[in-house]
């Protein structure tokens, strides 16, 4: 049995799943395909993290800044920068009261990124945090830190994240705290050029859906986003949920929203990013 559900629709399916913590192997699908909470809080995590390469790229602090390296215009976000007393520098990110991307995503408010670099070792730590910002009628609220350093001639991040997503129409708070390795293998040799920058992303998280039902992610297989497309496009990901556990594919490296979630019973079900 093969069953299609969209993602978007997912504030719709935890307000009928979370009046029920039922769980038999292959329970409707609008019961199970909660557990795709974990790749709607995973979507909008690297989201955020690609505007933050974005900035920093754009700024030129992975290596010397050139006119044909600048941030492409954009009539959805204004950047502006201040150096702080410490010699930090501290980037607004400002999406104003509303405005839609070239991704067809709508958004609004502030993130704030604090960026500081090590002149010892060189590495480079960004803190993130957010203003009433919103991204498709979801607003987050929280901390992401990561910290970036070279291996090998390799840029190498570590991530962790504690945010809420506070989905519209009543849909509840969604609470993700994770911690993830992420390594970048693509673009590696053009660091100022944003687009062809590729990622492999490796780690686990904790994620608490309205109802306080837990979902428990591990990576398996890492996941690969390429910067290009505005989704993870390969990997797979284990998640737990009342001591089941599910198996979202992400696919063969396609550049599609598709991807597959195995039920405990073994039923899949097609959902759309």
């Amino acid at each position: 049995m093969k069953t299609t559900i969209k993602l978007l629709m997912l504030t719709a399916l935890m307000a009928v799943s979370c009046n029920s913590d039922s769980d038999s192997s292959d329970n409707s699908s609008a019961q199970d395909t909660t557990v795709t909470a974990d790749a709607k809080a995973q979507a909008l995590e690297e989201d955020v993290e690609g505007i933050k390469e974005e900035v920093l790229a754009g700024d030129g602090y992975y290596a010397s800044k050139n006119a044909d390296t600048q941030l492409p215009p954009s009539s959805c976000r204004v950047i502006t920068q201040e150096t702080l007393t410490n010699g930090d520098k501290k980037f607004k990110v400002d999406f104003g009261t509303g405005c839609v991307d070239s991704n067809g995503n709508n958004r609004s408010g502030i993130i704030y990124i604090v960026a500081h670099r090590n002149t010892t070792t060189n590495e480079i730590t960004a803190a993130i945090t957010f203003d009433n910002y919103y991204i498709n009628s979801n607003k987050i609220e929280g901390t992401i830190d990561v910290s970036r350093a070279v291996v090998n001639s390799v840029p190498t991040f570590t991530r962790e994240t504690n945010i809420n997503i506070i989905q519209p129409s009543g849909g509840g708070t969604i609470h993700r705290e994770g911690s993830f390795n992420i390594e970048k293998i693509g673009g590696v040799s053009t660091p100022l050029v944003f687009t062809d920058d590729v990622f492999s992303i490796r780690g686990n998280a904790l994620t608490t859906l309205p109802n306080g039902t837990l979902l428990h992610m591990e990576i398996t297989e890492p996941l690969i986003r390429n910067i290009g497309c505005p989704v993870i496009v390969k990997g797979k990901k284990t998640i737990t949920k009342n001591s089941q556990t599910f198996v979202l594919d992400y696919g063969n490296g396609s550049c599609d929203d598709i991807a597959t979630l195995t039920l405990p019973g073994g039923t899949v079900i097609t959902i759309y990013l």
